[in-house]
């Protein structure tokens, strides 16, 4: 079921979350933060397809948020209540940029937990969308050919598909035949979308021939092959 349906699965599981537990207390509070919870989706589906640094992956009950290539935030599915928690904001600066951009904001988010953790609200996923569109947009002008050759064409979708077959296999960067051997990598490692059979020898976009490598054995890669 998972890898037949993919992200509509995962997306109907995360919205099943939002809506346990309704009472006739608590129905139009569940149905509210069901809208929120679709808009959210939706929304950073299309920033998804829109921007080659951007991509998710589901979990069980949250779906995470990466930017070139290192997870930037969770959207959590709660009871009745949808969630942002930022880990890490000491060590990636897009993420501590968003968690202060956040408290700035506090005519907006109600904390859910200090200083990491916040309420999506309709107008906390307006201004969540529109932060992602101003700063983490893409430039491909400002960047090399070299760096964008890849991430530019390989879709979302597969993206996100490669992404979380990664995690949910716990996260092993492959290697680089001959010159670096199968490791883990820390949550914090930068990792980047490699074709196994390079794009110019005739290598296609799909998953099957798309994987994760961490950066530093993709630049090795990139070097042999050159």
């Amino acid at each position: 079921m998972k890898k037949k349906f993919g992200a509509i699965y995962y997306s109907a599981y995360f919205v099943e979350r939002v809506l346990v537990k309704i009472s006739a207390t608590t129905s139009a509070q569940a149905i509210e933060a069901v809208g929120v919870a679709l808009r959210v989706l939706k929304g950073l589906d299309e920033a998804q397809e829109k921007n080659p640094f951007l991509t998710l992956s589901f979990g069980t009950d949250a779906l995470r948020v990466y930017f070139k290539g290192q997870l930037q935030f969770f959207v959590l599915a709660r009871k009745h209540r949808v969630v942002i928690f930022i880990p890490g904001v000491s060590q990636i600066a897009e993420s501590k940029h968003l968690a202060d951009a956040i408290k700035n904001a506090v005519d907006l988010f109600a904390i859910e937990q200090d200083y990491i953790s916040w309420i999506l609200r309709n107008d906390e996923v307006d201004w969540l969308q529109s932060y992602i569109a101003s700063n983490w947009s893409y430039e491909e002008a400002s960047i090399p050919a070299a760096e964008v050759k890849h991430p530019r064409h390989i879709p979302g979708e597969v993206r996100q598909v490669v992404l979380t077959e990664f995690l949910s296999s716990g996260g092993w960067c492959p290697g680089v035949s001959g010159i670096t051997k199968r490791h883990k990598l820390e949550s914090s490692t930068a990792i980047e979308f490699d074709h196994i059979l390079p794009h110019t020898y005739g290598g296609s976009n799909g998953f099957l021939n798309i994987q994760v490598l961490c950066a530093e054995c993709n630049r090795k890669k990139r070097a042999t092959a050159s």
